[in-house]
């Protein structure tokens, strides 16, 4: 491989140097172009020309140490930039644009013939209008950074969940089959159901409430107390399957939402495939 500089200088390659897997995932993020590159802002356009001269200057001999050494402190500032721009900031989850390029970046994998079987599951929140309208729209999101929060614990470190839009979320399982991609909905399903309220504990404030053993410790003075204007939040979930939907994106996407109507109008709070 032969890499050049901003000179247009050959650039010896040497070993040893390596970001690791984190990084280039959140690369994905900028390598990736936006279906319309004018809404890239000057924060991403600065993020790529750093992987440019990152992939440049990280492998140079050891006489450009120093410069090399800049680079890599460089590497970490801009790595938290990168994270930055793809997070939903209230959910903590990666924003919509990040999916599209996840699913290039899948894809991609695919035409290397790397085939990355993987799944999607398409939630929205059931009845969410109900929980603005009697509670508020502050109280709505703090649920919603609640749910991001036991999304996020649910998963696995290498799985990836979006949100997609409102009260709609989107997760990507690599490496997972139908039926897996099942139970782990089955799973997120049960810890909404369970764990999500909204209410008011005695004389406290309103507020969205984690209800599982480490939080009902915590708060047992709380929950002694009378909880009134309780209301549980639930979620129905659409999952689909990427070679079962004949390695197609957009037949994907169409078959876990179709799943999610079914599962919305079979009485909501479950799970459809």
């Amino acid at each position: 491989m032969e890499v050049l500089n901003q000179k247009g200088e050959l650039i010896e390659l040497v070993t040893g140097f390596k970001f690791g897997d984190s990084f280039f995932t959140l690369l994905d993020f900028i390598k990736y172009p936006s279906p319309d590159d004018a809404l890239r802002c000057t924060s991403e356009l600065q993020c790529e020309l750093f992987y440019r001269d990152i992939m440049n200057y990280a492998f140079v001999p050891s006489h450009n140490q120093l410069l090399a050494d800049g680079y890599i402190d460089l590497a970490a500032k801009n790595l938290n930039e990168i994270n930055n721009l793809s997070l939903d900031h209230l959910t903590g989850l990666k924003k919509r644009e990040y999916l599209e390029r996840k699913l290039a970046s899948l894809e991609n994998e695919q035409y290397l013939g790397n085939p990355i079987d993987f799944s999607m599951i398409m939630c929205d929140l059931d009845n969410f209008k109900s929980v603005n309208d009697r509670f508020g729209h502050s109280i709505g999101d703090d649920t919603l950074a609640l749910f991001g929060k036991l999304i996020t614990d649910t998963l696995r470190p290498s799985d990836f969940a979006y949100r997609y839009g409102g009260e709609e979320f989107l997760i990507l399982l690599p490496n997972t089959e139908l039926l897996d991609a099942i139970v782990v909905a089955e799973r997120l399903r049960k810890v909404i159901e369970k764990r999500l309220l909204v209410g008011n504990f005695g004389l406290n404030q309103i507020t969205a409430f984690d209800l599982d053993i480490s939080t009902i410790t915590s708060h047992e003075d709380d929950i002694n107390d009378t909880f009134f204007l309780a209301h549980n939040v639930t979620c129905s979930f659409g999952v689909a399957n990427y070679l079962e939907q004949g390695q197609s994106t957009e037949a994907l996407f169409d078959a876990a939402d179709a799943n999610l109507y079914i599962a919305k109008k079979s009485g909501r709070n479950k799970v459809s495939a």
